[in-house]
Formats: structure tokens, C-alpha cells, sequence
């Protein structure tokens, strides 16, 4: 084969592996977007997608909160990786960043976003980094809410931002599995019971 030919064959296989890319995620999507409607079954919500190339979201509402489910992509280094994100409202006025360890690499302290975040709490066993803006109020409340007794049934997710104003949990993209009603109901309902509880703690305080 010449030189030619084998350039030739070489962005030839370029080009049937990044059609199979597109395919392969315009084919997620849509599974996605059917799982998605599906929840829209069980609780009051609609499917929002701009187009069959973007990743779905969810909008809805359960027990009065408004919940969203929606993708980003979030820069780690070098890499990008696909994120699934939980949103849901809470009337909660302090805020705790919970990191799982092993999931994320230390970051300084120095850093621009580790100084937004607050001050380091006492890491848990479980392997969380936690920090807050007000370490004292934050850590009353993390004790009054139980949350360590609580963070088992969200340990899927690698990062947990409780607060202000809503909870916010996200992890890497795993797969269909994630977007399956059975295990998003499941996940809204702990959701659901951690923002009672730590709302609870600031109208006793």
C-alpha cells in the first residue's frame, strides 16, 4: 500500500470512529430523554432538551420543592468529564461542601475556589472533606441533622453542596442506570429527607 493509501485508510478509521461516537451518544440521549419521561410519570415534571445532539434535563416539583436533573461538563485537569447533576430547593441559609477523598485530588488551600468554599471542618470517616463559610454554624448543624448518618444513602454521589438555597449533589456519569426513575425516585427522597432535616435544625436554632 502507498503512502497515500495508507493516509488515506488511516483517516478513514478517524472518521468511522467518530461517526460511531456521534451515534453512539445521539442514541444515549434519546434513551436518556425516554427514562426522563418516564419520571415525568411519578412526579410533576416536563423533559427539557434544546435538541437530539443535547443531553436532556428534568424539571419538576415534589413536595413543593423544585427538582432538576441535568448534565455538564466539567474540566478535571486535562480531562472532561460528563457530570449528573441533582438540583433541589431548601430553605437553608448556611452551606456545607462535602468532596469525597478519593474522588478528587487535595486541592490547596490557596486555591480560589477552597477559599469560596470556607474552612476546612474535621473530615469524616467515610472519607468526605468538608468545608464551610461558618465552620461553627455548619458543624452544629451537620451534628443536629444527622447528615453523617444520612450521607450512605447519596454515597454515589462524589460531591454534595448543601446550601444556600438548595442541594446540590453531582457525580461522573455512569451510565443508563443513573437516569432510571426507580433509582432517581430513590435519590430525590434522600434529598428530600436531608433538606427537612437540616431546615428543622435552623428553625430550632
Amino acid at each position: 500500500m502507498s503512502q497515500f493509501g495508507i493516509t488515506l485508510f488511516f483517516f478513514f478509521i478517524i472518521a468511522v470512529i467518530a461517526l460511531a461516537m456521534v451515534v453512539h451518544g445521539y442514541i444515549d440521549k434519546r434513551r436518556i430523554r425516554h427514562n426522563f419521561e418516564h419520571l415525568a410519570q411519578n412526579i410533576s415534571g416536563k423533559v427539557i432538551q434544546d435538541s437530539r445532539f443535547y443531553y436532556p434535563r428534568f424539571s419538576g416539583e415534589i413536595e413543593g420543592r423544585q427538582v432538576d436533573l441535568f448534565f455538564e461538563v466539567v474540566k478535571v485537569g486535562r480531562k472532561h468529564i460528563l457530570y449528573y447533576i441533582y438540583s433541589m430547593k431548601a430553605n437553608i441559609h448556611s452551606s456545607l461542601l462535602l468532596l469525597k477523598a478519593d474522588a478528587y485530588k487535595k486541592v490547596s488551600a490557596e486555591s480560589e475556589a477552597m477559599q469560596s468554599a470556607g474552612a476546612p471542618l474535621d473530615e469524616i470517616k467515610g472519607g468526605y472533606e468538608i468545608r464551610s463559610q461558618n465552620k461553627e454554624e455548619a458543624a452544629a448543624i451537620f451534628e443536629a441533622a444527622a447528615i453523617k448518618e444520612r450521607l450512605p444513602a447519596l454515597e454515589e454521589f462524589s460531591s454534595l453542596q448543601l446550601g444556600p438555597d438548595a442541594l446540590v449533589v453531582g457525580k461522573p456519569y455512569d451510565g443508563l442506570p443513573d437516569t432510571e426513575s426507580v433509582n432517581i425516585m430513590k435519590n430525590i427522597r434522600s434529598l428530600v429527607n436531608l433538606a427537612k432535616a437540616m431546615e428543622q435544625c435552623q428553625v430550632a436554632a
